[in-house]
């Protein structure tokens, strides 16, 4: 198995790309600290984690309060020993036009894309670094290389997200730890909550623009993707294996797309 015995912690694991990550590592033999700030959500993949026979820690967190991010670091520690692998998922948005946007809310897309996965890589990176081992992906988007109108928290934070993989890979390799990778994934449109939700962006342009959700996708969205679809969380998942895996080990500071062919760089 690709990932034998290994330990990994992914965020936002509860549901969507998150969860679909978690099963693919544990069927590929790797126990998963399932962490989202959903608690029944993170009992329910912790189950089908342990259906594939690996060890499942279910932690309820915030990762934009480092507080309890240091404290998930401290329990997933002691329960598996070390950590191989730091999935850093977890997101949110909180689509509006700047001019009418919600200060707040605008600070908070900030604060858990952004701060969030700070607050973990800063928990987790040290131990891979005295190992000289492990892996650090991080899930930014394609609009982390695009525009994104009437989405600019998001865009601004899934760019920071890219920069910051990019960092933390020349980091690492400055101290000396070449056998630790840090990469960002790029999904495009991609079936979650967060696409196709009821306040996801297909719902929300619907309404800001007075189309319905077919117009939306028909209009807007589909002319963007080559293959013209919408993606699954699965082939997500399946980069984020590859990346986990020696395989990949010679890949490090990229930002690698997974979008059907919407952008190309």
């Amino acid at each position: 198995m690709k990932l034998d015995d290994r330990v990994a912690v992914v965020t936002g694991a509860g549901r969507g790309i998150g969860r679909a990550i978690s099963l693919a590592f544990a069927k590929e033999g790797a126990d998963i600290a399932v962490a989202s700030i959903d608690p029944e959500e993170n009992e329910a993949v912790a189950g089908e984690v342990r259906a594939f026979g690996r060890r499942a820690l279910p932690y309820q967190v915030d990762v934009s309060d480092s507080g309890q991010v240091q404290a998930m670091a401290a329990a997933t520690l002691e329960e598996f020993g070390r950590v191989d692998i730091l999935v850093s998922n977890a997101g949110i948005q909180r689509r509006a036009l700047l001019a009418f946007s919600d200060e707040e809310e605008w600070k908070r897309v900030i604060e858990v894309n952004v701060y969030g996965a700070y607050h973990c890589c800063k928990a987790f990176l040290g131990g891979m670094v005295e190992r000289n081992h492990g892996r650090v992906i991080i899930t930014s988007s394609i609009s982390g290389k695009m525009v994104n109108p009437a989405n600019s928290s998001y865009a601004v934070s899934k760019h920071g997200l890219i920069g910051l993989a990019r960092s933390l890979a020349s980091e690492v390799a400055m101290l000396g730890a070449k056998g630790v990778t840090v990469n960002a994934i790029c999904p495009g449109l991609t079936d979650t909550d967060i696409m196709t939700g009821p306040d996801g962006n297909i719902a929300k342009l619907s309404e800001m623009l007075g189309k319905t959700r077919e117009e939306i996708w028909d209009e807007i969205y589909r002319p963007l993707i080559l293959q013209e679809r919408m993606l699954k969380p699965e082939e997500i998942a399946a980069m984020a294996l590859y990346l986990a895996s020696d395989d990949a080990r010679g890949i490090t500071g990229q930002s690698i797309n997974v979008c059907g062919g919407t952008i190309m760089h």
